[in-house]
């Protein structure tokens, strides 16, 4: 069947009867327990079965204009039709024979031309007195008809004579029209269209598409859901039963006037153009049409069908009585799930783009989602494809909520974007799936570009600028395993600082493996707006997951799971833990399936303990207790047995390297090592068990301290076995000379800076920023405050300095400083210590001796024989 045929029959029934051809089930609604009906090509049958004597057909005007418009409008579909059309022309008035495909040539231009006019049936005469009658007249056109001899009404041969004038008048009319601006409503951008759209749906019993054509403003969005249909139904029950509609009377203008069809006193049936809550306008039956359809319909039953629509088979059926809506219709079997519905479309095409990203051998999966009806079938697998990807683009940068598009086969059709100066439309087609429309697809490029581009322009910044951007990233560290990234998109702020890298991955862990069990994540409809309020991911019976911007601190204005969102992981993962993947999930690649013991081996050991090992006791789980005592037990006697070994193996390392120190002394010194062992043994064992979040956080918090405590305490002791070696080492001794002096102050310095950096480290585990920078800042105003009041003893500190850096003197050298005689002793931070000839002991301050001469008696035979060698 040609494409001409599409925009002929039942006011373009042909159309309409082809896509039926081409898609498949086109059907009637069906009632609860109905048998599925045949096609409606196939429950049609010819006018001709039921044809009319000629005398009934042309008894008056508006009867011979009734005749041939409507031998026009099915001649495409039943081709003898046409004889019926020939029928109302006056050939005898021509001076020559016309042959009869000329005369089906008059028969097309006349309606052609009839049709451009657009000449209501009203304005022409119903009744046959006279014997000519005028059916238009002005504009350069002259149509008129006249009754034969046979009684028979007929368009006279004047009319015929000045076809080929009209038809090339109206085509400059058709030209002359000013195309439907951009902000009409695809379908319906004139009486005619919205019409012949109205008319379209219900001849394959889709009322809820046929709802579009409605002005429902008046109804709530659940009294449209519900009341849509129905009303839908109830008026092409009346039109049917007012008269046949003929689109050649209907205008097909976008700027008409209201256009009234048919009216009595139960109503009118008009159509208006009106401007919709997006901006876009719309040719659409009236409010007032919507108001008056109930009482119009229940009129309607008592009145006769239109004889048109009895002969051609096509009848909308009443309600069943007493029901107060319109029978939904069943998803037809051969209609697949991931096709079922508006939301179902959505899900399988996201979910197809998602496993296209890892996979792109699966974008193949995504073109059964588009209309590419339009699209040559050579070029569907590349373009497809290429348009699928600027689709899912676009529909990223669309605030779209999965909740709110129908799940449902009966659903409206579906407009997204429009917000957004974009439309993209979900329609059910005629093969009983939806699909992206035919008219989305065309548009694709554009949208992409205004959309898409203008997203990628705002780009920038972070990884966690959005809600968005935070799931993202989360998905793509949990998928790959790295839960230390994905622990930066929680907000651990609830947390001691110093147990937050210890807990972060593991409730990263949790985290995924929650959202993979309560079901698909589409990113899609994940808010990207940085600005954005609040966005809740999830709320169901396992709890509540929340993404929302930071407000204060490090990380100020990124976007993190919340800290209730964190306190409510543990629970959430308990409740799924004996939970399969969702279905939703079973196609994603990175679904967790199983826990390692290198990344979380407290989840690990969780999921392979028995039932009854769970059960809680106190705050604990029985296995948790059990666990404690015996990682308590495990990490000291296992921390005894490295280090009777270590201590040893120092000990005769030493005695090795010439230390008489004894071993007792050594093992006695590194006893801090073995309490630190121990600790970080217990909390590595700790750590496989999977210890509550509150009970976890306190543990993890002492954990740092206290190693921080044992790393201080064992720092000083090595300090300390560091001057016994040195003090003690025999291999050392002949060359303590300037080491002397330097070791002494080294030690003290040592040891000062240690306490500082344990002190530091300990405030940076409370994790108050503020706190550390007013410790370190005290600290400097502190070492300004000593400085200025001792500065006699800094006087002799750098003096002690200047000693060293010259080598003025060594340990046992017999000096003279400013009149004081006597041998080196010590030389301290202040001052020096000189032993006399007499026994006693002279304190010197180093700042006194920096500035005295100094006469070392001591290195005279030195100098002697340096001197004697040289020479």
């Amino acid at each position: 069947m040609s494409k001409h045929a599409f925009v002929v029959v039942v006011f373009s029934l042909p159309w309409l009867f082809a896509l039926t051809v081409a898609r498949g089930v086109a059907q009637t609604p069906l009632q609860p327990g109905a048998k599925k009906e045949k096609p409606l090509l196939e429950r049609l049958r010819s006018p001709l079965e039921n044809d009319r004597p000629l005398t009934e057909k042309l008894r008056s005007p508006r009867e011979t204009l009734k005749t041939l418009y409507y031998a026009i409008i099915t001649y495409d579909l039943f081709p003898p039709m046409m004889d019926d059309a020939v029928a109302c022309l006056d050939l005898g008035a021509l001076r020559t024979r016309v042959s009869a495909e000329d005369a089906a040539l008059l028969a097309l231009d006349l309606e052609f031309v009839l049709q451009t006019l657009a000449t209501p049936l009203g304005s022409v005469p119903d009744d046959g007195a006279g014997d000519m009658a005028v059916v238009y007249e002005g504009d350069g056109f002259r149509i008129g008809q006249v009754r034969g001899g046979d009684g028979c009404w007929r368009f006279d041969g004047d009319t015929l004579l000045r076809l080929p004038a009209m038809r090339r008048s109206a085509q400059e009319r058709r030209a002359q029209r000013s195309p439907a601006p951009a902000t009409m409503r695809d379908g319906f951008t004139d009486p005619r269209a919205a019409l012949r759209q109205f008319i379209s749906d219900v001849a394959h019993g889709d009322y809820y598409a046929a709802a579009r054509a409605l002005d429902l403003s008046a109804l709530s969005n659940e009294q449209r859901r519900e009341q849509g249909p129905v009303l839908a139904q109830q008026l092409a029950f009346a039109v049917q039963h007012r008269g046949y509609v003929f689109r050649q009377e209907v205008p097909e203008r976008f700027d008409s006037p209201p256009y009234t069809w048919y009216a009595d006193r139960f109503g009118r049936i008009a159509l208006e153009r009106l401007r919709q809550p997006d901006g876009k306008e719309a040719w659409l039956f009236t409010k007032q049409t919507v108001r008056n359809t109930p009482r119009m319909y229940e009129a309607a039953k008592t009145q006769v069908l239109a004889p048109q629509y009895a002969r051609l088979n096509f009848i909308v059926p009443p309600l069943e009585a007493g029901s107060a809506a319109t029978a939904k219709k069943k998803r037809p079997d051969d209609v697949p799930a991931h096709l079922g519905s508006p939301r179902a479309l959505l899900q399988g095409f996201f979910r197809s783009m998602e496993a296209a990203d890892a996979n792109d051998a699966r974008l193949a999966d995504a073109l059964e989602y588009l209309n590419l009806d339009d699209v040559p079938p050579a070029d569907r697998g590349t373009l497809g494809g290429k348009l699928a990807v600027k689709l899912e683009a676009v529909l990223r940068k669309l605030q779209i909520d999965l909740s709110a598009v129908p799940d449902d086969w009966n659903a409206p059709p579906q407009f997204l974007g429009e917000t957004e100066a974009a439309r993209v439309e979900i329609l059910r087609q005629r093969d009983g799936g939806w699909r992206f429309s035919a008219a989305t697809v065309a548009r694709i490029p554009e949208l992409y570009d205004k959309l898409a581009g203008k997203a990628r322009s705002d780009q920038g910044g972070s990884h966690l600028d959005s809600a968005r951007d935070t799931f993202i990233t989360f998905q793509a560290a949990a998928g790959s395993r790295d839960f230390d990234e994905a622990a930066d998109c929680l907000n651990l702020t609830e947390l001691p600082a110093s147990a937050r890298e210890e807990l972060g991955p593991v409730l990263a862990f949790k985290l995924k493996y929650v959202l993979d069990r309560i079901g698909r994540v589409y990113v899609q409809e994940v808010p990207d707006n940085p600005q954005g309020p609040r966005y809740v991911l999830y709320r169901g019976e396992w709890g509540r997951i929340a993404m929302d911007r930071k407000a204060e601190g490090r990380g100020k204005d990124q976007w993190l799971f919340t800290p209730d969102t964190v306190g409510r992981i543990d629970p959430m993962f308990r409740a799924v833990l004996s939970r399969p993947v969702d279905e939703s999930q079973k196609d994603a690649p990175d679904v967790l399936t199983a826990a390692r013991f290198s990344e979380t081996p407290g989840v690990w050991l969780r999921l392979r303990l028995p039932q009854w090992a769970q059960t809680r006791v106190g705050r604990l789980e029985l296995y948790q207790w059990l666990g404690m005592l015996l990682a308590a037990f495990a990490s000291w006697l296992g921390a005894k047995m490295v280090m009777a070994i270590v201590s040893r193996v120092v000990a005769w390392l030493l005695h090795r390297s010439g230390s008489v120190l004894s071993t007792p002394f050594v093992v006695t010194t590194l006893r801090p090592l073995t309490w630190l062992a121990a600790a970080w043994l217990f909390f590595r064992c700790l750590a496989a068990l999977d210890l509550p979040l509150g009970f976890a956080g306190t543990v993890f918090a002492a954990e740092r301290f206290l190693l921080a405590g044992l790393v201080g305490w064992l720092g000083l002791r090595m300090i300390d076995l560091s001057m016994g070696v040195y003090t003690n080492s025999e291999l050392l001794r002949p060359h303590r000379n300037l080491s002397d002096l330097i070791v002494p102050v080294g030690m003290r310095i040592s040891k000062t800076v240690l306490l500082l950096v344990v002190s530091t480290y300990l405030i940076y585990q409370i994790g108050e920023i503020d706190l550390l920078a007013r410790f370190l800042t005290g600290l400097g105003v502190a070492g300004l405050a000593a400085s200025l009041a001792a500065q006699d003893a800094l006087k002799s500190f750098f003096g002690t300095l200047l000693l060293i850096g010259e080598r003025a003197f060594k340990i046992g050298d017999h000096v003279v400083v400013g009149g004081n005689e006597g041998v080196v002793e010590q030389v301290g931070f202040r001052s020096t210590r000189l032993r006399s000839a007499e026994g006693s002991v002279l304190t010197i301050p180093n700042s006194v001796i920096a500035s005295a001469a100094i006469d070392n008696r001591g290195a005279k035979p030195e100098i002697a024989e340096r001197a004697k060698r040289a020479a």
